[in-house]
């Protein structure tokens, strides 16, 4: 049975009227980008609307990736296409955006999915948020009534549930530049390239000082909550030590274990999803270090 329901959209001239709508309307009214997600939970009857606020005519004033005062600052009408062309691929401390790229679903669906509507979803396959959790990201949210930033790993309440008021939209993103000797990588595991789901989804960032790890961060699908989360007892147990072998496999065996735990579904069981994130957390920090040794794409 195909759901078929009547609705109204907007299609605000700037972002004050887009705003105004929304403050309006809210929460009947909901804002939709590119629609890679909200038109496929609507057709399959997960949520409902009265109407839909069409963000795409905002893109001029959105749509960006620039660096300016110390912070990379990327707008919420970026699509995932638009991050590849940027300049981010070609900075090794950002080579986590070229992974995005590579795994993020199909050519197609990245010319539609935005920045903003991958945040917006919170959802634990989201793979733009959990590189950007490793940044330490903020998410700026305006509405009629003024501006505020928050931490992207407090904006998460819950699976598709974000601490943002219903009149509140997410209008960019932006997180400090990083230091030289770190850099970044994202890594997702399926059945076939360019699905749009994942098995596990693990991104990683690290700062190294010859061959000890100064700082990092380790961002899952899920760590043991329905949503995007970092792995805060690995990346402490991590801080001063040496990618060894030895370390590699303690930091899976002893300490991953301890904060992540896994779902089973018809998909894969909670045992082979907690085995798998371990393998690739170690590929992935390997990946980080490679690339900050060599400087380059690794």
């Amino acid at each position: 049975m195909v759901l078929i329901f009547r609705f109204n959209v907007y299609r605000p001239r700037s972002l004050d009227d887009a705003l105004e709508i929304l403050d309006r309307e809210a929460p009947e009214v909901i804002p939709i980008a590119g629609g890679t997600d909200v038109l496929v939970l609507a057709r399959e009857g997960v949520i409902k609307f009265k109407g839909l606020i069409d963000l795409w005519p905002l893109r001029r004033e959105l749509s960006f990736v620039r660096r300016e005062d110390g912070f990379i600052r990327i707008g919420a009408l970026t699509t995932i296409n638009e991050l590849g062309r940027s300049f981010l691929v070609n900075d090794v401390r950002y080579l986590g955006f070229h992974d995005l790229i590579h795994y993020f679903a199909t050519p197609y669906i990245r010319n539609l999915a935005t920045v903003g509507g991958n945040i917006a979803t919170a959802h634990p396959l989201s793979d733009a948020a959990i590189l950007l959790l490793t940044l330490n990201a903020e998410v700026k949210l305006v509405s009629v009534k003024g501006e505020r930033w928050v931490s992207l790993e407090n904006l998460y309440a819950g699976k598709r549930v974000l601490r943002k008021e219903p009149n509140e939209l997410i209008t960019e993103v932006r997180f400090r530049e990083k230091p030289v000797n770190s850099s970044t990588s994202l890594l997702k595991f399926d059945r076939r390239k360019a699905h749009i789901m994942g098995y596990v989804v693990v991104a990683t960032y690290a700062y190294m000082d010859h061959e000890v790890i100064k700082d990092v961060a380790i961002a899952f699908d899920s760590v043991g909550k329905p949503y995007p989360g970092r792995a805060k007892l690995v990346e402490e147990f991590l801080k001063g030590k040496s990618l060894t072998n030895d370390v590699l496999s303690r930091a899976v065996k002893e300490v991953l274990i301890k904060e992540m735990t896994r779902i089973s579904d018809y998909r894969a069981t909670s045992d082979y999803r907690l085995y798998l994130s371990g393998v690739l957390l170690k590929r992935s920090l390997l990946k980080v270090k490679e690339r900050i040794q060599r400087g380059s794409l690794g």
